[in-house]
């Protein structure tokens, strides 16, 4: 079976695990190796914060549809856990779920010039994210930007995008 059908049922098994959970839902599915040492990386978001407890329980009903699955062509060591807060971002519901968050974004420009833009993600559109501009410095002082607008970024352009975590 080639790995696009296995990870599919994979996804398909996970997300009916998920169903009944209230507030879980799937982020990313990663299978790695072969045979004995294939490992099966789920990882689960929560909007109060995945916990231990979250894990376990999605663990062992994973166990239980998967072992059902004669079709996957191996046996494979299964970890579920939270994407954690340095995690990239992928998806269009990871910036959903990012709204409020100061991200770092990679964006490819119109001549193949990469660039960083960074702001606070205010919304997500069909095509587009919303950023509100971060201070400027001026005279040694941090002031925000005096045109306020909005920094517009196409989803399709976004070669990688970051939460940044101020400690």
């Amino acid at each position: 079976m080639d790995v696009e059908r296995q990870q599919m049922i994979i996804e398909e098994c996970v997300n009916r695990v998920l169903e009944p959970e209230e507030d879980l839902e799937l982020v990313e599915v990663a299978l790695s190796g072969r045979g004995r040492t294939a490992i099966l990386r789920v990882y689960i978001y929560k909007p109060s914060g995945v916990t231990i407890e979250d894990c376990v329980r999605v663990n062992r009903k994973l166990s239980r549809e998967l072992e059902y699955k004669p079709e996957l062509e191996s046996n494979f060591s299964i970890e579920v856990s939270s994407p954690g807060l340095d995690r990239r971002l992928l998806t269009r519901r990871d910036y959903e779920r990012a709204v409020g968050e100061i991200l770092s974004l990679m964006v490819v420009g119109g001549e193949g010039k990469v660039r960083t833009v960074r702001g606070r993600l205010t919304e997500v559109e069909k095509e587009t994210l919303l950023l509100d501009p971060p201070p400027t410095k001026r005279s040694g002082k941090r002031k925000r930007n005096p045109a306020g607008d909005p920094i517009r970024v196409p989803l399709k352009a976004i070669r990688e995008g970051k939460i940044e975590i101020i400690l």
